[in-house]
């Protein structure tokens, strides 16, 4: 039974480590395929590299999974890259609201489509740029923008990979005040200016920000600098990941309900859960009625004789193994028991000259017996045993 137990559990085991690397797999797999710019995505759309930036340049960084009413105040830098999901009238509001107390906005449009209330308080909306005429090049590379004297782009001449800039309805680009820190010939790809007594700084195209671009883009130094100095020396920077569907409720439950109900790779750990499980009660399962124990094996007399005679002859007492051996034997037959080995020898030698029944085997047992101390009791034992059965039989 161990041994079934135990190849049941190798066989579970095994069973886990390959759910657990098809696991692994399957997020992967979606890992690479997700385009979303999250700071918590690897793929090449997403934008971890330049959240690990932040966090080499010791620059004080955070995910925040929250969204900006009913939760944490808002950071001093907030940091939003191509969100997926728009915040509201009201977080846009709280957003706002802190930049002018002295806070920090670092917007990247999402470059298809990208539309809500952030992007009409700001007045920016996107423009992709167009593959014909002047604007020439593979669609893959991008285009490369100037950069602008301003102490955010110190060391930055150009940034790679821009693939949008603003459109002409944009109301930022007459603002008082704008700084157009990168422009794609007459196109402008990132405006930068005051609101009260913060900043802003917003960015049309978010390609030279992903993992795929960031280390040959030169965009990283530009956002680093900005954020530092909105972080200042207490402040921090947020990650504004809410809008790309991560959210902390904070409630491990609750997140791994939702992994096993909507992930397909939640679904196969539910199945092979349910198959382990009932691996388990396979195994714990008797079939048929339990076999009996078996009985406890008792020794033969002979063994047991045998094993009193060694004992006997390795403690020097022969004789009085002897002795006792023949006592044993008269009073199994009605007589008196021996005091020495005088009176155990005469009784051998009045059974095997007198005695009716038994003669021969009370003359074996008298010859063994007159060897004296180099009997061997075995076999003054099986003497007894001889002389009593034949006794019996009469």
């Amino acid at each position: 039974m161990g041994s079934r137990r135990d190849t049941i559990l190798l066989f579970a085991l095994i069973a886990l480590v390959l759910m657990m690397g098809f696991l692994a797999r399957s997020v992967e797999g979606d890992n690479v395929r997700d385009f979303r710019a999250s700071s918590f995505l690897t793929s090449p759309g997403g934008a971890g590299a330049l959240y690990q930036t932040f966090r080499e340049l010791d620059l004080p960084v955070r995910q925040r999974t929250q969204p900006y009413v009913e939760a944490d105040p808002v950071g001093a830098v907030t940091v939003l890259i191509a969100p997926g999901e728009s915040p509201s009238p009201t977080e846009v509001h709280a957003i706002l609201r802190r930049v002018r107390e002295g806070g920090t906005l670092i917007f990247v449009l999402e470059s298809q489509g990208g539309a809500g209330p952030l992007y009409d308080s700001l007045g920016v909306y996107p423009h992709l740029l167009s593959y014909i005429g002047e604007n020439r090049g593979r669609y893959d590379e991008g285009f490369t923008a100037q950069a602008a004297p301003h102490p955010w782009t110190a060391g930055t001449r150009r940034v790679k990979n821009i693939r949008a800039t603003f459109a002409d309805s944009s109301e930022a680009l007459q603002r008082k005040g704008v700084t157009r820190l990168l422009t794609v010939g007459r196109e402008v790809a990132a405006l930068q200016w005051r609101e009260g007594k913060g900043e802003v700084l917003v960015w049309a195209s978010h390609a030279p920000l992903t993992n795929r671009n960031l280390r040959g883009s030169g965009a990283a130094g530009i956002l680093a600098r900005a954020a530092a100095q909105g972080a200042g020396a207490k402040g921090r920077i947020e990650f504004g990941e809410w809008y790309h569907g991560f959210r902390g409720e904070g409630s491990v439950l609750r997140g791994l309900r939702r992994f096993l109900v909507h992930h397909p790779a939640g679904h196969a750990a539910l199945q092979a859960m349910a198959v382990l499980l009932l691996l388990l009660l396979a195994a714990g399962r008797r079939f048929g009625t339990p076999l009996p124990a078996p009985p406890a094996r008792r020794r033969s007399p002979l063994e047991h004789v045998e094993a009193l005679a060694g004992a006997y002859r390795q403690a020097g007492a022969r004789r009085t193994a002897r002795r006792l051996l023949v006592a044993g034997l008269a009073r199994r037959l009605g007589r008196r028991a021996p005091a020495d080995e005088a009176g155990a020898a005469e009784l051998i030698g009045r059974l095997s000259a007198a005695s009716p029944v038994g003669r021969e085997a009370a003359a074996a047992l008298q010859t063994e017996w007159k060897r004296g101390g180099d009997a061997d009791l075995v076999s003054v034992a099986r003497g007894v045993d001889r002389l009593l059965d034949e006794v019996r039989k009469a």
